[in-house]
């Protein structure tokens, strides 16, 4: 696909770094795949307090189900970060770039509700999507931790690439870490965070772990980051 007239290429940044006080609970869920309901339910889950506490998305929020545009309005209320997912990248390419490949590759997978959408909403979507980066770095305590839709075995989290394509391939699309399923430790995190990748179950990969359960088991995943950081140490 031709990457070179991305509207990602000037404006979604590639990486946000954030520091969190570890005193504050941090939330990560997985993908939604349009459905509101089970969104509201994940948060009702873990007690989640918008005023307190803090949730982080790892992308595909929209297509599948019917409340793409209600779920991005969500967000925005409860201030959700929110990482790109490669749905999003597809409607950005093909609503903004008029990517003819890209738009055939959403339609077929989910992206045929924007047909029913208005042009205000669609606008918004747009609007709203450009502002996710594509990945996450956060310093958490002493933990350095990276969140983004997917990766790669090699990504530096230190020093990310900064060619937009390089970056939309390793954090938007690429499967090959769990297709290879060796369980490699990346050294330039403590461990990474993702979605992408169906699974029944969350699962570690090496430092990487992988949370897409919403479209197997029908249920997304929620988790806090001091979970994750418990049964990180143990293992």
């Amino acid at each position: 696909m031709n990457l070179v007239k991305s509207p990602l290429a000037s404006q979604n940044p590639i990486q946000v770094k954030m520091q969190l006080e570890q005193s504050k609970r941090v939330f990560v869920i997985g993908d939604l795949d349009a459905d509101l309901t089970k969104f509201e339910q994940a948060l009702c889950s873990v007690n989640f307090n918008p005023s307190e506490d803090i949730l982080f998305s790892l992308g595909d929020v929209i297509d599948r189900g019917e409340h793409s545009i209600a779920l991005l309005s969500r967000f925005k209320e409860l201030g959700v970060h929110m990482c790109l997912g490669n749905h999003e990248h597809m409607l950005l390419e093909s609503l903004l770039a008029k990517d003819k490949g890209y738009y055939r590759l959403w339609v077929e997978n989910g992206g045929r509700w924007h047909l029913e959408a208005t042009d205000e909403e669609l606008a918004f979507a747009c609007k709203q999507l450009l502002r996710c980066p594509l990945s996450y770095y956060v310093e958490y305590g002493t933990l350095k931790i990276g969140l983004s839709h997917t990766t790669c075995a090699d990504w530096d989290w230190q020093n990310p690439p900064q060619d937009i394509q390089q970056a939309i391939g390793a954090l938007l699309w690429d499967r090959s870490l769990t297709k290879a399923k060796k369980p490699l430790i990346n050294p330039s995190i403590d461990f990474s965070v993702h979605g992408h990748n169906t699974t029944n179950q969350p699962y570690w990969l090496g430092n990487t772990y992988h949370l897409d359960t919403n479209y197997l088991s029908g249920k997304p995943t929620i988790v806090e980051l001091n979970t994750l950081i418990k049964q990180f140490s143990s293992m």
